[in-house]
């Protein structure tokens, strides 16, 4: 019955278990998929995201400097512009005192002339006050010039500050080519003399007197205008698609700032060489050194958070298929197993039945030959144990026969012998019930106290232990147990005998049971003469033994049953003196 039920858990077993290792693995991997395409999907959206940020910082950049690019171009146009500026006027004063000394030569006197000329050009003028003209001779001497100062003086010796000779510089390029431009520093006259400017001026020589006439403008007036012009142009084009251009100076004060802008919103913070990140701005910084100025592009993030969140949910979207696909390919494959499971598990099934039943039929003639060898030992002790108790019953008949036929029969000691005979026959009947019991065994097994079955055990053995005069130590526990008892009996009877085949004349024997932590523990010790340490990984064996006249089933059929049918265990233990086998029964 025990063996049906292990068979049938071995074949659940079988069923089950590859249903629970691909279920458990087809689970694992399905997390792991679910895992893998989690940090794929992060991945992807984060590449994406930052393709985006490096394409927008590229466009940031490039936008930038592109703007800076065409300030520096336009302030590189402010010395042409000069020169432009006072050539033109220089040509247009030329022109307008040649005029004036051709037509007034023959009419006006020098002085006369000389005070015309200086008065009409005095009233020429630059427009915005850009620069100023000024009319000298080659000497040097000064008739108009817009530092009252220095008029009706000679100045042919002044110097900028690199140490330039200004007006031998401007005789030099009168002389060799009539007219041309000279770059020097100069005071501004209104700003008072506390610093020179690089300025340009145009000179070209006059029909009359040696006198030529020059004009120049300062490069800080210039670019002062040209500063203007192109914050004229960032009005008009400060912004593109999702972001704009605005500028600052070092001090982070605003140069200029589209209207339509909040000044509030704190995109000051982005006021710095490079690239500035924030959650809802991305924005580019260049520096002009020219005019101190930060030049920044900035732009809203939120058009660009929406493209990753499309992409997110499209990844997200895709992911989900995947996981469903792989979630269908799990269960296709979970329900091929159970089929296969099934399919596999009847194979198994019949052929361990087949096998049970072949173990089976050779388990019970193992055991009816290792009861038949031990009943076989046995039988001397039947009749050892009816020796006496025959002996007696002899004895008595005996005495009866030869009691006097004519002296009157005593009642009380006739049924003395009557009495002892019938115990004797008792006896021996008993004797005959206990050893046909133990050769045809019950096949359920009920509750027995295991304390009496040991003590009965003992007794089957009983003729032996007194032919050898053994002691025989018991301890024993009253402990009920659910087993087959003829099969305990020839348990104990086993592991009894070997320690009495096992002991000399006078040796003793511990027999103990008890309850001990989870189990039962019954324990058979002697103190012989002990196993050899090679024979102990054999001693269970089937058909070995270390006596010459024994089968070697009995251990092995102890071991079977203890195992199989009880399902607990046994073992040997080397003593210093003698051996101990015992027997552990799950509670």
């Amino acid at each position: 019955m025990k063996q049906n039920s292990s068979s049938l858990k071995l074949t659940t077993l079988i069923f089950i278990f590859p249903l629970l290792v691909i279920l458990l693995y087809g689970i694992l991997s399905h997390m792991f998929f679910f895992y893998t395409q989690q940090k794929e999907n992060r991945s992807e959206v984060k590449k994406y995201e930052q393709t985006l940020m490096d394409i927008e910082k590229n466009r940031l950049k490039e936008k930038v400097e592109n703007f800076a690019q065409f300030i520096r171009y336009y302030d590189s146009r402010s010395s042409d512009k000069i020169k432009k500026d006072a050539k033109s006027i220089v040509s247009l004063a030329v022109n307008i005192a040649n005029n004036i000394y051709h037509n007034n030569k023959d009419r006006l006197s020098t002085d006369e002339l000389k005070q015309l000329l200086i008065t009409t050009l005095s009233h020429i003028k630059f427009e915005g006050d850009l620069g100023y003209m000024f009319v000298l001779d080659l000497d040097g001497n000064t008739y108009v010039h817009i530092d009252k100062k220095l008029v009706n003086h000679n100045i042919i010796n002044i110097q900028d500050i690199n140490g330039k000779y200004i007006i031998k510089e401007f005789n030099k390029v009168l002389k060799e080519k009539g007219e041309g431009f000279v770059d020097y520093y100069w005071y501004i006259v209104k700003e008072g003399h506390k610093q020179m400017h690089y300025k340009i001026s145009y000179v070209k020589m006059l029909d009359c007197y040696n006198w030529y006439i020059g004009a120049g403008e300062y490069l800080k007036y210039m670019k002062r205008y040209v500063r203007d012009d192109i914050l004229s142009f960032l009005q008009d084009n400060h912004s593109f698609q999702d972001g704009f251009f605005y500028i600052t100076n070092l001090k982070s004060n605003i140069v200029y700032m589209p209207k339509d802008i909040n000044i509030s919103d704190s995109y000051l913070v982005y006021n710095k060489q490079g690239f500035s990140i924030t959650d809802k701005y991305i924005s580019f910084s260049h520096y002009i050194p020219e005019y101190k100025w930060y030049i920044t592009a900035i732009k809203d993030l939120s058009s660009i958070k929406q493209d990753i969140i499309i992409k997110q949910k499209l990844s997200e979207a895709k992911r989900k298929e995947n996981v469903k696909t792989n979630y269908y390919l799990l269960l296709f494959t979970w329900f091929i197993s159970l089929l296969l499971s099934i399919y596999l598990s009847n194979i198994i099934n019949k052929r361990l039945k087949k096998y049970e039943n072949q173990l089976q039929s050779s388990n019970q003639q193992l055991i009816f030959q290792s009861r038949q060898a031990l009943l076989g030992e046995l039988l001397p002790m039947i009749a050892h144990q009816w020796r006496q108790p025959i002996n007696k019953i002899a004895s008595i008949v005996a005495r009866l026969r030869f009691m006097p036929q004519n002296e009157p029969i005593d009642k009380k000691l006739l049924d003395s012998y009557y009495e002892d005979i019938e115990n004797k026959i008792e006896f021996m009947s008993e004797t005959i019930d206990d050893f046909r019991e133990f050769y045809q065994p019950k096949r359920l097994t009920t509750s027995q106290n295991l304390k009496e079955l040991i003590i009965k055990s003992v007794d089957f053995v009983d003729g032996y232990i007194r032919k050898k005069d053994i002691k025989v130590d018991m301890k024993l526990e009253n402990i009920s147990y659910t087993l087959h008892a003829n099969e305990f009996l020839q348990i104990m009877i086993n592991l009894i005998k070997n320690s009495i085949d096992a002991l000399p004349v006078k040796g003793k024997i511990h027999i103990e049971l008890m309850k001990k932590q989870k189990h039962i523990y019954i324990c058979v010790a002697d103190n012989g003469k002990g196993i050899q340490e090679n024979y102990i990984k054999q001693i269970f064996d089937p058909y070995f033994s270390t006596k010459d006249d024994s089968m070697g089933l009995g251990l092995y059929m102890s071991k079977i049953i203890v195992e199989q049918h009880m399902l607990g265990e046994i073992h040997i233990k080397r003593l210093e003196q003698g051996t101990m086998f015992y027997i552990l029964l799950p509670l």
